[in-house]
């Protein structure tokens, strides 16, 4: 409880901050005017592909599980179970492993074995992130190739573009050559403990180093034989997988429209492919205030406004502040066991 207390104060003032602080930037003042004119209907748009989004990935649970047991929960279940632990990834420490934990618990009482619930969670996991980090490397592509940075934005974004290769190198050595994986993973640790000189934080890291490649291969490799085995449900599986951030990022298409303020959608859907994947780094919960910061940085570099930062936060309404109340309201009711279909 003690926990749960700390992580709502931390949501809470940092979300406050950014709330205080992003409107003080030169031009935002101006685009506050935008709000008078805002279209109602396209503001309705967008909540109903943020809901979209979280059914399908509801819905992307609930086949995977289906995939394990027949007697699987209903779908009602895992709606109230995704945005449960959406809500719990905003607020509690930890994020994504605070989500894992809500989900995994709720599944252990609905009467799946643990290893089943591993198989469900790594699956889903595997596809969602497969999609991001999809999206991530083909936005750092266009960052490249296709816009006008100046010689440290090209820079910046092809570093980036060399550390995710890297990173989805080490994920296939991962799945393939584990001991491999692990022995990269730890020489790129203990290099950036020397340069650091700091040799209590190169151990622990390179322990951590190789836990998380043991565990990332080993989710990879169930989530292969997992689709391998259920063939004709792999494409329905994925298509939900893209939906999921599909709706989320036409949500945020819709709020700039709504709010009147010009951005290309191929523009918006570049910096939210950035944006969103280095908020999954667990520096705050939710990637509160790292989401806003970099999103409104990188559509400066590509060519929008400072009108930008108030979509941004209306996006953030549907995105990251909804679920927190409705999960304080659902959670209660995960602990009662649903209908089986």
């Amino acid at each position: 409880m003690w926990r749960l207390i700390r992580g709502v104060l931390l949501v809470g003032s940092i979300g406050l901050a950014v709330h205080l602080i992003l409107p003080e930037i030169p031009g935002i003042a101006r685009s506050l005017r935008l709000v008078a004119g805002t279209s109602h209907l396209l503001v309705g748009a967008a909540f109903l592909a943020e809901v979209a989004s979280e059914m399908c990935y509801a819905e992307l649970l609930h086949r995977s599980v289906g995939a394990m047991d027949t007697r699987r929960p209903g779908r009602w279940f895992m709606l109230r179970l995704t945005l449960t632990s959406y809500g719990a990834a905003h607020v509690l420490p930890g994020g994504g492993a605070a989500a894992a934990t809500v989900t995994y618990e709720a599944l252990r009482r609905q009467g799946l074995e643990p290893a089943r619930v591993g198989v469900v969670m790594a699956v889903v996991s595997v596809l969602t992130y497969g999609v991001l980090g999809t999206l991530f490397a083909v936005s750092l592509l266009y960052l490249v190739l296709g816009a006008d940075l100046g010689p440290a934005g090209t820079a910046a974004s092809t570093l980036f573009f060399a550390l995710s290769f890297g990173a989805a190198l080490i994920a296939y050595w991962a799945y393939r050559r584990p001991t491999f994986a692990k022995n990269i993973a730890k020489a790129g640790v203990r290099l950036v403990g020397r340069l650091l000189t700091v040799e209590g934080f190169r151990r622990k890291a390179e322990e951590r180093t190789a836990r998380l490649v043991s565990h990332l291969g080993e989710e990879l490799r169930v989530a292969r034989r997992q689709l391998i085995v259920h063939s004709a449900e792999a494409p329905k599986l994925a298509a939900l997988a893209l939906g999921y951030w599909a709706f989320d990022v036409l949500c945020l298409i819709l709020v700039f429209a709504a709010l009147g303020v010009a951005a290309d959608p191929l523009v918006l859907l570049v910096a939210y492919g950035v944006a969103t994947t280095i908020a999954t780094i667990p520096l705050t919960p939710g990637g509160i205030g790292v989401f806003e910061t970099v999103m409104l940085a990188t559509l400066a570099l590509l060519g929008v406004g400072s009108d930008a930062a108030i979509p941004i936060l209306g996006y953030r309404l549907f995105n990251f502040w909804l679920p927190i109340p409705l999960a304080a309201i659902f959670y209660p009711t995960l602990r009662r066991a649903g209908p089986r279909l």
